[in-house]
């Protein structure tokens, strides 16, 4: 009990009263979501409320849970006689059609983390994680919160024990894939692959000398089509809860150390982008956007991932992070997977039993009906065979670093559950 009136907790909108030098504590280096945090904040993004639970010691932030408040409305995500029941079922039963729902975790990245002061004991940090848990239920309490969710986490993720979270039910997310960079040349990564792989990408690689391709932190003379791009590809999400606004991709490289977009033209005309970041830890693939026809026509998918390939061999970085979705196509091309999982509640029970019973049955109903994205999905002009992996570490890889602490929230070469629906293997 000492420990706790050692400590203060309060919800502040979005960051407020933490300093960045504070929140980079929190967040450490080699992380990208202090500054991710930060740059969400300013550009916003549509159709979500941002906040955070901060506690202190010593008025010093030493754990921070990044908060995000919505409503999910089912009946957004698909058309026809479908559409048209939900929004009657909504007005009925709001909080099973159209739930409010609190959040903990982050809109974009690889998966969300919690932030801790690394200083601080673990009494200091059991009993900072009480008063937080305490005020989520709290506050989800006063705001009439219907669901309340651990969004996007891993083991990576800093949550805490089971004694906070046991009673959260728990369902597998999409697994976010990462590839070693073990290999010395293209050619010897291409080597590693099935003979159906490396010969399918052989022969995609036959388009690549009309494709230009510029490398750039500065995006200004092409804005307007990256955000264009960014666009279509959220129109055409059925699952896209919301959408970055001009900013994020505006001031992205400036806020973000390591981040950079390449650009990808045809005929001129720029006709894909894939914003990265780049250390040299690791790269991490954030947002990868193009235009769906011209695409498929010129392999940009295939092209874009050898292209990253080649970015990590040049720069000598040992590990590339692919992002979620397209699982089949990623283990196609040799990646492995971190398995990622959300955890929720709804403040009905009874519901907690329908969202999570059976939980393979109703994946496969919502993935037909359009609600919920089939993991396995292709990438747009990927062939794909084989089977992919949900294990971490790769037993087969003993010597991996751990992956960095993740860019809060994303998300890249991915499907389309998140805020935002981000376009790596639509």
């Amino acid at each position: 009990m000492n420990k706790l009136r050692d400590l203060s907790c309060k919800c502040v909108p979005g960051l407020e009263g933490v300093s960045a030098t504070q929140l980079g504590r929190l967040f450490p280096e080699d992380s990208s979501t202090a500054p991710l945090l930060s740059l969400l904040l300013e550009s916003g993004i549509d159709g979500f409320n941002l906040a955070s639970i901060v506690v202190s010691k010593d008025n010093a932030p030493v754990l921070l849970l990044p908060l995000f408040e919505t409503r999910f409305d089912l009946s957004a995500f698909v058309d026809g006689w479908l559409k048209k029941l939900l929004k009657v079922a909504g007005r009925f039963i709001p909080s099973v059609f159209h739930p409010r729902v609190l959040g903990v975790g982050s809109l974009v990245g690889e998966w969300s983390e919690i932030g801790i002061d690394p200083r601080i004991d673990e009494e200091t940090l059991d009993a900072a994680c009480k008063m937080a848990f305490s005020a989520l239920q709290t506050l989800a309490a006063e705001l009439k919160s219907d669901i309340v969710a651990l969004y996007n986490f891993n083991n990576y993720g800093k949550l805490p024990g089971d004694a906070f979270i046991n009673k959260f039910n728990r369902v597998k997310y999409r697994a976010c894939a990462r590839l070693a960079i073990d290999f010395d040349s293209v050619e010897e990564y291409l080597g590693r692959l099935s003979r159906g792989a490396r010969k399918d990408l052989h022969r995609k690689m036959r388009i690549a000398p009309e494709v230009r391709v510029i490398r750039s932190r500065d995006i200004s003379p092409y804005l307007d089509r990256i955000y264009e791009l960014y666009q279509e590809t959220v129109a055409r999400g059925p699952l896209a809860l919301g959408a970055h606004n001009r900013l994020f991709f505006d001031k992205n490289c400036e806020r973000v150390p390591g981040a950079e977009y390449t650009l990808y033209f045809v005929q001129e005309e720029l006709v894909a982008f894939n914003l990265l970041v780049v250390k040299q830890e690791a790269m991490v693939d954030m947002f990868f956007c193009m235009d769906y026809g011209l695409g498929r026509t010129y392999n940009l998918y295939a092209l874009s991932w050898l292209e990253n390939i080649r970015t990590c061999l040049e720069r000598k970085i040992p590990l590339y992070y692919a992002g979620q979705g397209t699982e089949k196509t990623k283990a196609h091309l040799g990646a492995t997977f971190i398995p990622s999982f959300i955890l929720f509640k709804h403040r009905l029970p009874v519901f907690d039993r329908l969202l999570i019973w059976p939980h393979a049955m109703t994946g496969k109903i919502l993935s037909h009906l359009g609600f919920w994205p089939v993991a396995s999905a292709a990438a747009p002009d990927g062939k794909v065979s084989g089977n992919s992996s949900d294990a971490t570490p790769n037993p087969s890889k003993p010597n991996l670093p751990n992956p960095p602490a993740p860019l809060s929230g994303g998300a890249s070469r991915q499907g389309r559950l998140k805020a935002s629906p981000l376009i790596r293997g639509d």
